[in-house]
């Protein structure tokens, strides 16, 4: 068990970033650069900058981007070049989508943009669907379903089957546009919608989640998680019961819209009910099994598309949990050593709450690095409120209550049994306890490990130790000995050197 962890592990950490990458993505709305560093298959972002140039604004009335719009956004674009010049950064993408690819002096502002020294590239609708459509499946591992990615000036919409995606259409109907659009009536404006979904033969249900992409989309989330008064904030990876998100969508539309929700900006509040009309009509017609809202899109999706295929096939959560253990000085191998150690008392189930065991094991080690007084709140915000990737709002919670029990606490909040079910927490807690064993007898170095056991059978947990460790076996270890057996619902023994002597 610790070879198979140990290689996976190394495995991850074989193939890390050996050089930063930034994208510019040129959207309908804003122009955006971000910078990413750490490992390829977890992405970190070093710089995120945007500004909101609404470059499509008007477009379908005058068929130009606006001189005041593409003097904003040749600003801010020539700021992201002199950026990256300073920082060095040599592998640089930059793209450009709807609003560019229809206006007609599109190409007349990509020279602007080429002059600044950036080498700007058109992607087609097809190609800026598909292209989306990886970042989800870069964030969702076998992600199948439809991907809607509502930019500034177009909707995007793309089926997945878990391994490839594939009819990747653009329509006209980004957040710039949807208010003159509406203006017609509700009735018009979902004729419209569902005309062209037949036009693109795209008027089929499902029973596969849509995958929900954009600013707007995830407004729209931060909405419904405060309606529902959600116990977290973050909308990647936050999945919603379709018929009540139709329910919403019919009350953004009518109802006055309350100001109280965090993160949520004003401009983005504004667009809430146009972009909940056309939620409303893309769930009604392709009546999904659920919402699920993704972070990751089409910048992310550049990336990916790149990646060798042994790299795509790394598990996110577990790249971006080694970096992150890494960063700590906590070796990602030795936390494997620990994770083969506790699993006596932590059988696999399946290979998914494995995974999860081995980063909760990595958080827990590297709590070890933080202040004392501050290694459970650290520990549980790390594992509830970063941005892993390839991790859904149960699995959080499993990862916080481990980090939870590692302080020796196994009463859970009640929040958490909203997220996760009972015999979920009982088992991270589990995991928690013996990482503590663990780490309080060995301080989590080789040689002990190597020289002692940890199994539960026959009622029984018995910690068995070579004699040179008897010195480790101490009043504190044989507490916490008792404690997971406690737990457990066993008799505690420590066996050393072929005796076996009750813990008590």
């Amino acid at each position: 068990m610790t070879e198979a962890l140990v290689f996976v592990v190394n495995r991850l950490t074989a193939a890390t970033m050996t050089e930063r990458h930034a994208i510019i993505d040129i959207g309908s709305n804003s122009v955006r650069l971000v910078v990413y560093d750490g490992p390829p298959r977890a992405p970190a972002v070093l710089l995120n900058e945007k500004v909101t140039a609404r470059l499509g604004r008007n477009l379908a009335e005058t068929g130009d981007l606006p001189d005041k719009a593409m003097k904003l956004a040749l600003a801010a674009l020539g700021r992201y070049a002199a950026l990256l010049r300073l920082m060095k950064i040599g592998s640089v993408e930059t793209v450009a989508t709807a609003a560019v690819r229809e206006a007609r002096n599109g190409g007349a502002f990509l020279e602007a943009v080429a002059r600044l020294g950036l080498a700007p590239r058109l992607l087609s609708g097809e190609e800026e669907a598909i292209t989306s459509a990886h970042g989800v499946m870069a964030a969702f591992p076998g992600a199948a379903g439809i991907v809607a990615d509502l930019g500034g000036g177009s909707l995007e919409l793309t089926k997945l089957d878990g391994a490839t995606a594939r009819h990747g259409i653009s329509t006209p109907f980004g957040t710039l546009r949807l208010e003159a659009i509406r203006a017609a009536g509700p009735g018009k404006f979902t004729a419209r919608v569902r005309k062209a979904l037949h036009a693109a033969r795209w008027l089929e249900s499902t029973d596969q989640p849509l995958y929900l992409v954009g600013g707007s989309w995830r407004a729209f989330a931060r909405y419904a998680m405060a309606e529902l008064d959600w116990p977290l904030d973050d909308p990647h990876g936050w999945e919603l019961d379709t018929a009540a998100a139709i329910q919403l969508c019919r009350r953004l539309g009518s109802d006055k819209l309350r100001t109280d929700v965090p993160r949520l900006s004003s401009s983005r509040l504004a667009t809430l009910p146009d972009a909940a009309a056309l939620l409303g009509v893309l769930t009604r017609e392709l009546q999904p099994a659920s919402l699920v809202f993704s972070a990751w899109g089409l910048r992310e999706g550049l990336l990916f598309r790149r990646l060798e295929p042994a790299v795509r096939a790394q598990d996110p959560l577990l790249a971006g949990v080694s970096a992150f253990a890494e960063s700590l000085d906590v070796s990602p191998a030795a936390a494997a050593v620990v994770a083969g150690w506790t699993a006596g008392v932590c059988p696999a189930a399946d290979p998914r709450k494995e995974r999860l065991r081995l980063a909760a094991t990595m958080l827990a080690l590297a709590a070890q690095r933080t202040e004392p007084n501050l290694r459970m709140e650290e520990a549980m915000g790390w594992a509830l409120r970063k941005r892993w990737i390839g991790i859904d709002d149960r699995e959080r919670t499993i990862l916080a209550m481990a980090a939870m029990a590692n302080t020796g606490r196994t009463a859970p909040p009640p929040e958490f049994l909203r997220l996760a079910s009972a015999a979920d927490l009982r088992e991270a807690a589990t995991w928690g306890l013996a990482t503590r064993l663990c780490r309080k007898f060995s301080a989590c170095i080789a040689q002990p490990l190597s020289g002692s056991t940890l199994s539960h059978e026959g009622g029984r947990l018995v910690l068995t130790i070579g004699e040179p460790l008897r010195p480790l076996y101490t009043e504190s270890v044989t507490k916490d000995l008792r404690l997971l057996a406690g737990w457990l619902g066993a008799e505690p023994a420590a066996q050393i050197v072929g005796e076996l002597a009750a813990a008590k």
